[in-house]
């Protein structure tokens, strides 16, 4: 059994992260909880973790993970090797970039890493957006 869930996240990120970032993750763990088909949590003992994952034709796929130590991972590159039809991954992909002024191009993100909160999210209007471009991915993937 998991040990992790909502409240005992956002309690261990609140030791580790600053309030700021921890504003960020409560918000992003409420709503992995609210519109995932399924938010896995993690196992770990020492750092939480939440998957926020998408039912689809190719079985289940995860979109982002959150961890209580303040980093977020979007799971771009996992999503090409599944073959996820190119308008969706575009798509997704754009959307992050242009929320978060990253490159996530094949030859300069050749893997799926973990970016720290506090470089990313920096306004409300950003987090708005990101769970915005996770609902659309959601909803183009269920099609």
């Amino acid at each position: 059994m998991p040990k992790w869930d909502p409240i005992s996240f956002v309690k261990h990120a609140k030791q580790q992260c600053p309030a700021h970032v921890v504003n960020v993750l409560e918000d992003l763990v409420q709503f992995t909880v609210k519109e995932a088909d399924v938010a896995n949590w993690g196992r770990g003992e020492e750092t939480g973790l939440i998957t926020f994952k998408v039912r689809s034709d190719e079985g289940m796929l995860p979109l982002f993970n959150l961890n209580t130590d303040g980093y977020v991972k979007f799971y771009i590159n996992y999503l090409r090797e599944k073959d996820v039809a190119k308008e969706i991954l575009r798509d997704y992909r754009l959307k992050i970039e242009s929320t978060f002024l990253l490159d996530l191009g094949e030859d300069v993100y050749p893997h799926d890493v973990n970016h720290p909160v506090d470089d990313l999210f920096h306004t409300q209007n950003q987090v708005e957006k990101f769970k915005h471009a996770i609902l659309g991915v959601t909803a183009r993937l269920h099609q």
